[in-house]
Order: C-alpha cells, then sequence, then structure tokens
C-alpha cells in the first residue's frame, strides 16, 4: 500500500512540475544509420498518454537519419483502421501500437520482434527481465511469438480519500482488504452529497472492468475445465450482486451512464470517497487546478487481484522496411527511452523506470503501480474476440445495476450470450 502525502506531492512538483512536462534531452545514443533515407509510418494515437513517446522521435530521426511520419487516430477509431490495413493487404502502417485484448486475431500479421538485436545489429537490447513478467506475456506474447513490446503500463488498482475516511471514523492510512470491506466502509462514506463508491455502471468498458475484478476477486475464473465460459457461478452471481446491490447503492445518482472519465472526475473533486483507477488518471489527480484530492488520498492493489490494461508496439510483418521498423521499437521501448517518457507522461512498463528515484520523486504513484503489477494480476478474457464478450459483460452489469434485471437473471444472460457467441465461433463443440 502507498499513501502520497502532500508533502511528497508537494516535493515532487516544486521539483519538476506535473503538467505538460517537458522531455529532456539527453546525448544522443548510438544507432546505426544504414537505413538512412527511409520513412517509417507509424499508426499512433491520439492520446496525452502517448503523445511524449512520439515528441522524442526527432532524436532518432536525427541519429538514424529515418523520418517517421505518424498517424494520430482517436483511440476508439484504432481497432477498426488497424485491422482494415492488415487484412486488406494495404500494410499502409510499418509499426502499429495495439492493445493485448487484439493481440490473437492481430498476430499472424506482425513480425517476431524476439531476435531483434541480430536482426538489426546495433540496435538497443530490448531486456525482457527489466519487464514485470506477467505482463510481458499478457501483453507481447502469443502463440509462442514475441509479437510486440510494452509502451504503456496500465494496471488497476485501488484510491480512497484519506480526508473522507478520517471523517468517517476510517483509518485513513488502511486501504480496504476485501470487496465486502469496500461496500462497508462505503455506508459509512455516504451521507448527504458525499458517496461511497466512484462506479462506472454505464454500457461501457469501465463497467465490464468492476465485473471483472469482482468475478477474480470471488475465484472466477473465465473458462471451466471443459473450455466452456463460467460466468454465473458463485463467483459470476456474486461479481452481479455486489455491482447491483451493493456498490450502486453508496455511489452517486446518474453512475449508470458513467464510464472512465465521470468515475476519475466523482473522485477527483472529492464527491466520491473511493474507486477503482489506472495510472492514466494521475496527471488529473495531481494536478491543484482540477484535483480537490492532491496529497489526500491512498493507493492499493485491489482486493483480489488486479486487471492489467496498457499498450504495446509492433511491427507489420509485411513492412516494406522491416529492419528500421524493428529499430524504431527497440529503441523507443529501451531503458533509456523509457525513462525519457516517462518523465514526459507516459506510464512506464519497464521496471527500472519504476524504480527510478527522480521518476518517483516525481510521480510518487510509481510504487503502487510496480507492487500491483508484481502482484496477482490477470488479463481480459484470451479471445480473439474479446471486445465481444465485454460487452455482453456490460450490458448485462448495467442492467443489474439498472435493476431491469435480477443480478441472478443479468449473470443468467451473461452466460447464455457467451455459450452461443462461443458455440458460433467454434470454440465450443
Amino acid at each position: 500500500m502507498l499513501s502520497i502525502g502532500r508533502r511528497s506531492f508537494l516535493l515532487g512538483a516544486s521539483a519538476t512540475g506535473l503538467a505538460g512536462l517537458p522531455v529532456q534531452a539527453s546525448a544522443a545514443m548510438e544507432l546505426p544509420r544504414k537505413y538512412a533515407g527511409t520513412t517509417l509510418n507509424i499508426l499512433s494515437r491520439s492520446s496525452p498518454s502517448v503523445e511524449a513517446t512520439i515528441q522524442v522521435g526527432p532524436d532518432f530521426e536525427a541519429a538514424t537519419g529515418i523520418k517517421l511520419q505518424y498517424t494520430r487516430i482517436a483511440p476508439g477509431d484504432q481497432y477498426q483502421k488497424m485491422i482494415l490495413d492488415l487484412t486488406s493487404g494495404a500494410h499502409s502502417f510499418d509499426v502499429t501500437l495495439y492493445v493485448y485484448q487484439w493481440k490473437y486475431e492481430i498476430e499472424p500479421y506482425l513480425a517476431d520482434l524476439s531476435t531483434v538485436e541480430k536482426d538489426v545489429p546495433g540496435a538497443p537490447p530490448i531486456d525482457l527481465d527489466d519487464y514485470p513478467p506477467k505482463l510481458l506475456e499478457i501483453y507481447s506474447r502469443a502463440n509462442n511469438r514475441l509479437i510486440g513490446l510494452p509502451m504503456i503500463g496500465d494496471v488497476s488498482f485501488m484510491l480512497w480519500n484519506k480526508d473522507a475516511y478520517r471523517a468517517a471514523g476510517l483509518d485513513p492510512e488502511v486501504g480496504p482488504k476485501s470487496w465486502q470491506e469496500i461496500v462497508e466502509r462505503g455506508k459509512r462514506l455516504t451521507k448527504g452529497d458525499k458517496f461511497g463508491y466512484a462506479l462506472p455502471a454505464a454500457k461501457a468498458i469501465q463497467c465490464a472492468v468492476t465485473w471483472i475484478l469482482i468475478y477474480h476477486a470471488f475465484g472466477g475464473k473465465y473458462f471451466d475445465a471443459n473450455g466452456r465460459p463460467d460466468f454465473a457461478g458463485e463467483a459470476g452471481l456474486a461479481a452481479m450482486r455486489t455491482m447491483a446491490n451493493e456498490l450502486e447503492a453508496v455511489a452517486p445518482p446518474g453512475n449508470l451512464t458513467w464510464d472512465y472519465n465521470e468515475m476519475l472526475n466523482s473522485f477527483l473533486t472529492g464527491q466520491s470517497g473511493q474507486g477503482m483507477m489506472w495510472p492514466g488518471g494521475f496527471a488529473a489527480l495531481y494536478d491543484p487546478a482540477k484535483s480537490a484530492v492532491v496529497g489526500k488520498f491512498g493507493i492499493a492493489p485491489l482486493p483480489g487481484g488486479s486487471l492489467l490494461g496498457g499498450t504495446s508496439i509492433a511491427v507489420n510483418g509485411k513492412s516494406a522496411n522491416p529492419e528500421a521498423a524493428r529499430l524504431y521499437v527497440a529503441w523507443l521501448c529501451s531503458k533509456e527511452i523509457v525513462k525519457r517518457t516517462a518523465a514526459g507522461g507516459t506510464s512506464p512498463a519497464r521496471l527500472s523506470s519504476l524504480r527510478d528515484p527522480a521518476l518517483i520523486q516525481r510521480y510518487p504513484h510509481f510504487p503502487a503501480v510496480e507492487t500491483a503489477m508484481l502482484g496477482e494480476t490477470f488479463g481480459y478474457i484470451p479471445l480473439k474476440e474479446s471486445e465481444q464478450i465485454h460487452v455482453m459483460m456490460y450490458d448485462e452489469a448495467n442492467a443489474a445495476c439498472a435493476k431491469t434485471k435480477t443480478p441472478e437473471q443479468a449473470a443468467a444472460a451473461l452466460q447464455e450470450k457467451a455459450v452461443q457467441f462461443m458455440t458460433k465461433r467454434g470454440y465450443i463443440k
């Protein structure tokens, strides 16, 4: 557990500033110029968490003579754009970002990076032992191939408002150890215009994330011994009941339309005294102009384990510039460059950056992120069509929270939909 105090926050903030951090220049890394004159087309995202990785690009161009051409895509449109390019044979992009939920679908179209140092003499070492082992496995490996390198490290964890805890007679330095304890503390925190939990219960991904977290905490496994989904058993029912009957009762009004932004805003304004969060929320949580909880919140891994999110970067297997593309990916994900992009606001996946004293002074939550990543973690459902299953999850969890279905009905419907879908796609005979 990590509690971020006001003093440690202000020390980091006064030393470096927290918004719009510059990426500090460093001595140029020695890189081969064999590919000078090449242009690499990179499918990227229009996202603050990605921007620092783009801002360091001119140093790579200067060192190698390779021109980088970025296409920034809205996060919600990236999947469609990437899949169309890979499957149509257009191969417009040499390098692409991806989230691991897509990896089994895109794996046949991506290059294996496990031998990049051999393939591209002079490329920076990829240092795979510098990543949390489970994170590397979930983000980057598919069908015994290394199809990408982790670029943005993301893991869910628990936040609580220490002032709100103190006012409710709770120990502000000790986070909840179970989801039932979150509920019980939430009841004590709920009074007047203050609430106990920032529940994202919309038909959107953070609602599915909440269901997944509680499901795993109650011992849930996505599939039974026969490979069938197991969503209506004891753990699936517990997840639906906890969300619909307990968390929803201590959540602010309107939560049935909430996704990530509303969840974050409810906690940082002090409306909700507890909530789940991702590292990407810290820019706002640390900003005194936006946040009422600066220096006043604690962080801990979630009870029962934390869900991994995050982004990897990969090389198109049909790239016209395969060696130059591998060189860029190895450089961007190298230890030295990751420290620089982390200073600029990208949440790192490398342990060396999460443990760097200067970065910890600037971002006091890094030890908590490392603890969560090295602790009990799990991924989204490991199917090529995981996104379709997530839609089923949040549709039914939303129905349970809205009281249009009982938790039992919602769990049964989720199970039925998943079985039908997996049978149609050939997973179940």
